[in-house]
This record gives C-alpha cells, sequence and structure tokens, in this order.
C-alpha cells in the first residue's frame, strides 16, 4: 500500500516473529525517514530535485503522520537540502512509524533492559501481515514479475540501506541485478531521494565504524 511506505519498511527491518531490529539503528532511521518523505512523494505533496526537497501540496493528508511530516516541511522553508531532513526525520522517525503501527493494532510494545538501558521491542500482533512485504518483494525478484512505483521504492530503499544482503540471501543472481538496475534507473524525485538515502546511511556506517 502506497500511502504506508514507512510501514512497510518498518516491517522489512524487523523479524517478523520477535521484532527484533535487523540494522543498526541509523541506518533504519534514515531508511524511515526516506519512506516518510516517499509517502509525500507519491502522493504528490512534494518533489525533490538538486538536492532540496520543496512543498507541493499544503493539503493537509488524511494520516496524521504524514500530515505532521508536511507540516515539518512547511514550517521550515529556510532548510530544503534533502540531507538536512533526512537527518532531522530520523531522529524520531522509529517512534513516529512504530506508533502509528501500535495504533493500528499492528504491534505491541515489549519492555526490556539491555546493557543497563531499557529497551522497548516492538513485537508483530500478525506474522502474516509482519512477514507481507518480505513475501511480495521476494516473489517479485524470484518470479521476474513487473513492479509497482511503491515495490520499487522498498527494494531501492532496502538497497539503500544494507538490507538487500539479508532480501537476496536465497535467491538467484539476478535479482541482484534486477535491484542494481531499478536503483540506478529510479526516475528523477525518486532516484535523488534514494541516492540522498544511500549515501546518508554510507556516511552513518562510517562513522559507528570508526
Amino acid at each position: 500500500m502506497v500511502s504506508a511506505l514507512a510501514d512497510e519498511y518498518f516491517r522489512l527491518a524487523h523479524h517478523d516473529t520477535t521484532g527484533k531490529p535487523l540494522l543498526h539503528p541509523r541506518a533504519t532511521g534514515l531508511g524511515l525517514a526516506a519512506a516518510l518523505l516517499g509517502e509525500l512523494l507519491c502522493t504528490k505533496k512534494i518533489t525533490v530535485a538538486d538536492g532540496q526537497v520543496y512543498p507541493l501540496d499544503r493539503t493537509p493528508p488524511c494520516d496524521a503522520l504524514a500530515h505532521a511530516t508536511l507540516d515539518q516541511l512547511a514550517a521550515q522553508p529556510q532548510h530544503t537540502a534533502v540531507r538536512t531532513w533526512l537527518e532531522f526525520l530520523s531522529t524520531s522517525a522509529y517512534a513516529d512509524v512504530a506508533g502509528r503501527l501500535w495504533r493500528a493494532g499492528h504491534v505491541r510494545p515489549v519492555e526490556g533492559r539491555r546493557l543497563l538501558r531499557h529497551t522497548v521491542t516492538y513485537v508483530p500482533t500478525d506474522l502474516l501481515t509482519a512477514a507481507g512485504p518480505w513475501i511480495q518483494l521476494t516473489s517479485i525478484l524470484r518470479r521476474s514479475e513487473p513492479v509497482t512505483w511503491a515495490d520499487g521504492f522498498l527494494l531501492c530503499l532496502a538497497a539503500a540501506t544494507g538490507l538487500d544482503a539479508q532480501l537476496l540471501r536465497d535467491l538467484p543472481p539476478q535479482a541482484a541485478e534486477r535491484v542494481k538496475r531499478l536503483f540506478v534507473s529510479a526516475p528523477g524525485p525518486t532516484g535523488e531521494l534514494l541516492a540522498a538515502t544511500a549515501a546518508a546511511v554510507g556516511d552513518a556506517v562510517l562513522s559507528y565504524r570508526t
């Protein structure tokens, strides 16, 4: 579902049974931030050009989180760089998207402690729903099926954030080539958003490995 790109990416980035994250938190946050911008991009609320984000239609979206994201963009017209917005939105995107899924009944928060820190894991309430995006995308790649804009965006976002290694693990080599072609050929604003996300994740990976 196009309007829930960030929800679908959240599912991809977490184990479908335990809810454990599959990526480093920085990469997950940036991926979710990109997906939130993707929700506005696909509904033509914003566009991306020359590394900048521009609001196109300020009519409030029906979804509360999409509405809040658009309001933030509109309230800070002096900040237009895609990288700036990815970094800014990534600081709250995890909690925001998890909250949307929780309110919809798709996850339940489970509190715990790890290394003397309080932790919250969002455990899926339905295995089939949680695994849905993974099943959908791997099926498309395995069968060489046509992709919708939303599926293509999620495949490319998985590649941009490092999820593709797991997504492609049991698929033939042609699947990896197809994802690479999709990423390289992503059109206009979509391609710019994905490229900026990949660059931001790359920088984040370097920072937390050093």
